[in-house]
């Protein structure tokens, strides 16, 4: 069973990597037949109203920042604090509530670049 599997496969395997490994053929021209990529682009203009949604998203933005900010300066407190009062897990939960909402903050911070950033691929 296998001496027969490794037959065919020694007879296929060369033709099938000559397919696979040959040169693609040209594309096309945007000639008369052909498709003009130039002309597609994102535009945001050319939808209706929307500067409502630039507005949005960017009060939604900036609400998300201040809720990120407000989180890292509560676990600041809890981290500060709590061994003042000898209550630890209240501190490591501090910490580990500063960590998070500081990556948080970073992502909320750096959407706008990111899909920036996708829109130009």
């Amino acid at each position: 069973m296998i001496s027969t599997l490794t037959a065919w496969l020694a007879v296929r395997l060369p033709d099938v990597a000559q397919q696979m490994l040959a040169a693609p053929e040209p594309t096309p021209s945007n000639g008369p037949g052909g498709f003009d990529w130039n002309r597609v682009y994102p535009d945001g203009s050319a939808i209706p109203k929307s500067d409502i949604f630039y507005t949005i998203m960017r009060s939604v933005m900036w609400l998300g920042g201040v809720a990120a900010f407000c989180g890292l300066v509560a676990g600041a407190i809890a981290f500060g604090v709590g061994p003042i009062f000898g209550a630890h897990i209240v501190s490591d939960r501090g910490k580990s509530m500063m960590w998070r909402n500081g990556l948080v903050a970073i992502i909320v911070g750096s959407g706008t670049v990111i899909i920036a950033g996708l829109l130009v691929l």
